[in-house]
Formats: structure tokens, C-alpha cells, sequence
């Protein structure tokens, strides 16, 4: 049995909890020392991960004192809870969308939930998201909002969200949330994206004995790869074990996945994706893998996936975006919304309440100094 006495074994916990199940992972059971149990509870709790505690607990792979296992248990009451929540809300979204005759397919949660994992339980999830076709983008945004959601943050510049977006999320004064997307992802490898292939190859998503649509097994895995490496930075613990997940308990067509990534330039995005997955959950990945796991990048695959990654903070997305934006018109038009959007974005944006355009040109200034610094540095 292993305690856990300090921080670092606590999130060494934590991982082993999110690689519950999965083929590879080597780790002993664990225990939590009541001194520690408060970090350990709540990052599960906000990581998504007390299904899978669950599983473990039961698989007597967690071992917890009764106390504990009562305080687990309320935990993941209340993520089931939610997510119930989220597939009632799926109703009146589909009859909203189907009545505006939008199709559109679930991401990520409900698709996962229902699909690649042994139970529902096992995966939590708070919020639903869609995809549509970029054609029928501002009929989705008007079909939510005519059933009570609003937009969490403007639009920068009309018809910015068509030609740069990846989408918005929509929320009710209750709490619900919709992530309406018409791409993967947001910078220059979401723009390169052609996301109308994944609806032409839906298959059916059964909930609750109605029938939704969700991307292919191979798409579920791609998209996975894409949330895990280029939606934040470093990459939280539930993605990586979707990405798992997903290559070892669903039908991926492993050659179709990668002339799909050769197709949007996501090689490098993948190769990073199972990479991360193996090294910090510490599990074997499927042979269909080890493809993208031998690529090299190329410099400029590095150069953008540190976009999205170790300088995504220091504008390197942004920047990059602009660099793949075709034309002298369409970088004009992403630079002006960027940089002198309406006055409503700008009163949403800010903390304070009070836009200011000085406040928002100094951020890109300061990128542009920081990177003449550095170049300064290596001359």
C-alpha cells in the first residue's frame, strides 16, 4: 500500500486514479492519509475524476476509510447529478436545432460517456458540446438563444466567428452551458480544419433511449488528441485519459487517422497528444499509435505546436493564426477585430468593467518586446 504523505505523492494519486483501469499502469494500490484527503478529494472533484475513483475504490485499487468513501460517494452523486442535468438539456437543444432543421453532432462528454467507457458513471461531465456546420452557424447561435441561453462573450467583430472562430459558449441564468463549435480548435490549425467531414460521417449516439449523433470512433480519438494538446496547456488529466480511452475501447481506424491528420496537418498535434498521455498516466497505448509516436517534427510543426503550448500565453497562438490567414485582406480584417473590437466585447472582457483600447494594445506591444528581447538574448 502506498500512503501519501505530501503534495507531490497526493497528485501522484491523482494520476494513478485517472490511469485506473487501463492496460500498463504498474502502481500499487493507493491510500489517503487524512491530512491529505482534503487536496486529493477536491482535485478529483474538479478534475472530472470520481467515477473513476469509484471504479477504483471498488476495485479495492483506492483504499479509503469510511469517512472517505461517504464523502466520494456525495461527490460523485452530485457530478452524476449534473450531468443527468446536461442530457436533459440535450432534449430541448436537439428539438431547438431541429426545428431551425440545423443538424449538428455531440462532442466530447455525452459522446465519450456513453460510448468508449465501460459506464456513464465513469466519466462526468458538466456541460454540452456541439458541433455545426459553419453555414449554419448563425442559425444555431439564434435557435439557443429563443430558447433562453445567451452568449457569454460577444462577438468580436461581425462575421468574425465564420472566418477565425472556434465557437462560443452559451449559458442560462440556471447554470446550463452550451459550447457551440463550428471548429476543433482556435489558431492556425483550427482555420486549416475542415470540421464538415466530421458531420458527413456521424454515427448514432443512444442516451437515455434517444438517439443523438457523434462523430466516428475515429474522429472521437482525433478530437480527443486535438482537446487534450491544443486546447490548453498542460494537458488536464481527464483529457489525456479520454485519449486513452478512446484508442484502446473504440474502433479506430488507425490508417484513416492518420490520412485525416495528414489532411489537416495534425501529425504533430497527435504525436504529442499520446506522448503526453504515456508519459504522465504512466500506461501502453494501442501499436496503431506508435506511427504517430515515431514522427519527427518538423520546425515548423514545433514552431506551431509551442503556439498552442509554451507560448500560447505570449500571443504565439495568435500570431500564428495571423501568419495562416490568407490574403492582405483577411490578416486586415483578423488584426482589426483583434485589436479595435466593439465597445460590447470590450465591456464583457474586461475585469473591471471599464474597456479600455490602451489597456488591450499594450498586450500585443508586450508580446512584440518580449520576442525583440529574446532575439536580443540569442545574438
Amino acid at each position: 500500500m502506498t500512503a501519501v504523505p505530501d503534495r507531490s505523492e497526493t497528485e501522484a494519486a491523482v494520476t494513478a486514479v485517472a490511469g485506473f483501469g487501463l492496460p500498463g499502469v504498474r502502481n500499487g494500490p493507493v491510500a489517503v492519509t487524512a491530512e491529505r484527503w482534503p487536496a486529493f478529494l477536491g482535485a478529483v472533484l474538479a478534475e472530472r475524476l470520481s467515477g473513476l475513483a469509484m471504479e477504483a475504490m471498488e476495485a479495492d485499487r483506492l483504499r479509503l476509510s469510511p469517512p472517505q468513501m461517504d464523502e466520494l460517494l456525495t461527490g460523485q452523486r452530485s457530478a452524476m447529478l449534473r450531468s443527468l442535468l446536461v442530457e436533459r438539456e440535450m432534449l430541448d437543444v436537439r428539438e431547438a436545432l431541429g426545428d431551425a432543421r440545423i443538424p449538428f453532432c455531440v462532442l466530447k462528454g455525452p459522446a465519450l460517456a456513453h460510448t468508449v467507457y465501460p459506464a456513464a458513471s465513469w466519466r462526468p461531465f458538466v456541460d454540452l458540446d456541439l458541433l455545426v456546420r459553419t453555414s449554419d452557424w448563425r442559425g444555431a447561435c439564434g435557435a439557443l438563444e429563443r430558447l433562453g441561453f445567451a452568449r457569454r462573450l460577444p462577438e468580436p467583430r461581425p462575421g468574425f466567428d465564420e472566418r477565425f472562430g472556434k465557437g462560443a459558449v452559451f449559458v442560462t441564468p440556471a447554470g446550463s452551458e452550451v459550447d457551440l463549435h463550428r471548429t476543433l480548435a482556435m489558431g492556425p490549425l483550427g482555420l486549416w480544419m475542415v470540421p464538415e467531414e466530421i458531420l458527413e460521417r456521424t454515427v448514432e449516439l443512444p442516451v437515455g433511449g434517444h438517439r443523438f449523433r457523434r462523430p466516428d470512433d475515429t474522429d472521437l480519438l482525433l478530437h480527443a488528441c486535438v482537446h487534450a494538446t491544443l486546447g490548453g496547456w498542460p494537458s488536464p488529466r481527464l483529457q489525456l485519459r479520454d485519449v486513452a480511452q478512446i484508442a484502446w475501447g473504440a474502433r479506430v481506424d488507425w490508417d484513416g487517422l492518420w490520412v485525416r491528420a495528414e489532411r489537416w496537418r495534425l501529425h504533430a498535434a497527435l504525436g504529442l497528444a499520446f506522448r503526453t498521455t504515456r508519459a504522465v498516466l504512466g500506461v501502453d497505448l494501442p501499436q496503431g499509435s506508435e506511427r504517430f509516436l515515431r514522427t519527427t517534427p518538423t520546425r515548423r510543426d514545433r514552431r506551431l505546436l509551442e503556439a498552442y503550448t509554451t507560448r500560447r500565453r505570449a500571443g504565439g497562438m495568435t500570431l500564428s493564426a495571423l501568419r495562416a490567414i490568407d490574403g492582405i485582406r483577411g490578416k486586415a480584417a483578423y488584426l482589426w477585430a483583434l485589436l479595435v473590437p466593439r465597445r460590447e466585447f470590450m465591456t464583457v472582457r474586461s475585469r473591471d468593467g471599464r474597456p479600455s483600447y490602451l489597456r488591450r494594445w499594450m498586450v500585443p506591444a508586450a508580446w512584440v518586446l518580449r520576442r525583440g528581447q529574446r532575439g536580443s538574448a540569442r545574438r
